[in-house]
């Protein structure tokens, strides 16, 4: 026992040494994702180009009249190991964010204009909901379902700040109306009208 305890207590601190022992760890995205980030670049590989994304600008809006810019690890080499990566979101007037979760990551909002009401959803079904505009932040726990609309009017727009660097993202209506299950599955446990799950199948481009 006293043996298992000196080998774990080694191998911890060889891994807190390697970490301490480099300032970074770009990712070299050739090297295929695994649980724990991506594999470093050599250092000789390194430039300053891997500290910089030059691309965060608005997006063109989808049909939820929303923009989406990514800043994770694809985008972003440095944000390797980093544990947080970020987004630029703009909604038109009338857009909204659907129901959807992130499991894996905490989420920050950080408006930088517009109004927009935000909320999410406790595991004990209490919603936390508030209006929001520049100069607040709002934090949504990690694995809860969460959503956003923009109530004012023109555009909103924010910075959005996520502890993780490539977050998972479950959106509710396109697991419901965008995949394949079968719409009577659909409709019995969801007691939605047959009909109108045909509808947003269409919209969402799901079958079943």
């Amino acid at each position: 026992m006293t043996l298992l305890f000196f080998l774990f207590g080694f191998l911890l601190s060889t891994t807190i040494s390697n970490v301490a022992a480099k300032d970074f760890c770009i990712a070299d995205l050739k090297g295929g994702l695994t649980p724990g980030g991506y594999p470093c670049k050599s250092l000789q590989s390194v430039t300053v180009d891997d500290f910089v994304f030059s691309n965060f600008t608005v997006g063109t809006p989808n049909q939820l009249k929303m923009s989406f810019t990514p800043a994770f690890v694809e985008q972003l080499s440095a944000l390797n190991g980093l544990g947080f990566s970020l987004a630029r979101v703009e909604l038109e007037e009338g857009g909204v964010v659907p129901i959807h979760t992130h499991v894996d990551a905490t989420e920050v909002t950080i408006p930088t204009g517009g109004n927009f009401t935000i909320g999410f959803i406790s595991s004990d079904n209490v919603v936390y909901m508030k209006t929001i505009s520049e100069g607040n932040i709002f934090v949504i726990p990690k694995g809860l379902l969460h959503f956003g609309l923009n109530v004012g009017k023109g555009k909103h727009s924010a910075i959005y700040v996520f502890s993780s660097e490539h977050r998972s993202l479950q959106v509710v209506d396109l697991a419901l109306f965008g995949s394949n299950l079968d719409s009577n599955i659909v409709a019995k446990t969801t007691f939605l009208d047959i009909e109108q799950i045909k509808k947003l199948k269409t919209l969402f481009k799901g079958s079943g």
